[in-house]
């Protein structure tokens, strides 16, 4: 094993700056896939088409973020067994995650094709819309299989900590979706379906380039025929672990589905706030990249170095990169206020939409930085294993969240989304800290035995 991968000694401020700048650039690559399709269906096919594309994509990222935590949650135990120099149970567990959470993976996108008119009923799709919006996620949906492909591989390098190698294939798969995109809409003309055929190709692109450097790079993270076995301990211990990770990141997107269905709803006529809202969601979602790069990187550190038996250094990271991520997130949440404007411009004409996302930037700004607390402590819980605290506060935060967008939306229009997104991060916020609090004084818990 390369001892350059090991994160159990050495300089922890260092180690996590090394683990979380790949994560990060990957995390904001992820976001500039939507937004280079964002503004190539903006500037090629108009504001009707971005409005489809944003309806489309709150489907699509239900899937996305599913099949992202169950591979985070999965890559927790692979670190573990890594950090504990493991490498055969490290490999059985891989297999047992390719077959539990592929074969889940294959089942949902063979429901989702199945079920997607009731499932684009469901979010009161605009009638309008309907026909893009079905087009793109017929392709998505079959893409969903490499997004798979890439995730368990790319969370299997990360979890040795190497996250430099994902990073660059997703960087060469940008540059492939940039251009195959620009092809298939601006030249070929094929509308909302060549930006679905460029992103499902590029993610296809991204998961051969892992494979391969996995085969030739860390051939220890391949199994073999003996590892190729559902062992009864590691099979509980992955349901614990992807399946609650998946279960908190679908409470999300579920919570999100039913945010975008009210957002759908409050013209019935125009669509300037859903634009408002998918441009927006592209701006929140590049910032709240930097601090899921923070979560990732404390989740891996945590865990290698529990897997060591070392619960003293776990803590020494998960506070030097707490102290990290939230004050990046002092400087991106003031910039989202003060450039508000800009920001929306980039991808809305002047107009009521453009006002719409303007308003919405600003008010959110004010609550933007407790998601920084939040993915803080997302990461020590995850390293932890405590996917339940995790899942159990997610599931608090969107239900405020939901809760408050229906009750305020009638009153407040797109700024309630924002105001209700807000209260949702107070109480999350408050629980962690509770739980935390709870925690230290019980001490930190070895994980269990492999």
């Amino acid at each position: 094993m390369s001892q350059a991968l090991h994160l159990t000694s050495g300089p922890i401020t260092l180690q996590l700056l090394r683990l979380a700048l790949p994560l990060l650039g990957a995390n904001v690559l992820q976001q500039l896939y939507n937004i280079a399709n964002s503004l190539v269906v903006t500037w090629c096919l108009g504001e009707r088409a971005l409005a489809a594309l944003g309806v489309a994509e709150s489907v699509m990222n239900l899937y996305i973020y599913v099949i992202t935590g169950a591979c985070v949650g999965a890559g927790v135990l692979v670190a573990q067994f890594y950090g504990e120099g493991n490498l055969p149970r490290l490999r059985r567990q891989l297999y047992v995650s390719a077959v539990l959470i592929g074969g889940s993976v294959l089942a949902a996108v063979a429901l989702g094709q199945l079920f997607l008119p009731q499932i684009l009923g469901l979010i009161s799709t605009p009638t309008d819309l309907t026909g893009d919006v079905s087009r793109y996620l017929r392709i998505i949906l079959v893409g969903m299989l490499f997004t798979f492909t890439y995730n368990y591989l790319a969370a299997a390098l990360r979890a040795i900590g190497d996250t430099r190698a994902a990073l660059l294939f997703l960087f060469l798969s940008l540059g492939y979706n940039l251009v195959c995109a620009w092809v298939l809409v601006a030249v070929l003309d094929l509308g909302i379906m060549g930006t679905a055929l460029a992103t499902a190709t590029a993610q296809m692109l991204s998961s051969a380039l892992c494979l391969l450097y996995i085969r030739k790079k860390r051939p220890f993270l391949l199994f073999g025929r003996e590892d190729m076995r559902m062992d009864a301990t590691l099979v509980r211990r992955t349901v614990s672990y992807a399946a609650v990770a998946a279960l908190q990141q679908s409470s999300l997107y579920l919570g999100k589905l039913m945010v975008q269905g009210a957002v759908n709803d409050i013209s019935p006529v125009d669509t300037a706030p859903i634009s408002a809202f998918t441009a927006a969601g592209r701006v929140e979602n590049f910032a709240q990249a930097f601090g899921i790069g923070g979560c990732d990187a404390m989740a891996i550190f945590i865990a290698q170095n529990l897997g060591a038996h070392q619960p003293r250094r776990a803590l020494q990271g998960f506070v030097r990169g707490a102290a990290i991520t939230v004050g990046t997130g002092v400087v991106l949440s003031a910039g989202m206020g003060l450039f508000a404007a800009p920001l929306a411009g980039l991808f809305l004409e002047p107009g009521p939409g453009m006002d719409l996302c303007v308003s919405y930037l600003r008010l959110i700004s004010w609550f933007f930085l407790l998601s920084y607390f939040g993915n803080s402590f997302v990461g020590w819980f995850r390293g932890i294993g405590r996917m339940n605290i995790t899942f159990l506060g997610t599931t608090l935060q969107i239900a405020i969240r939901v809760v408050a967008t229906y009750l305020l939306v009638g009153n407040m229009g797109l700024d309630a989304v924002a105001l209700a997104t807000g209260l949702g991060w107070v109480a999350i916020v408050l629980f962690q800290i509770t739980i935390f609090s709870l925690q230290m004084h019980k001490g930190i818990a070895d994980p269990p035995a492999g």
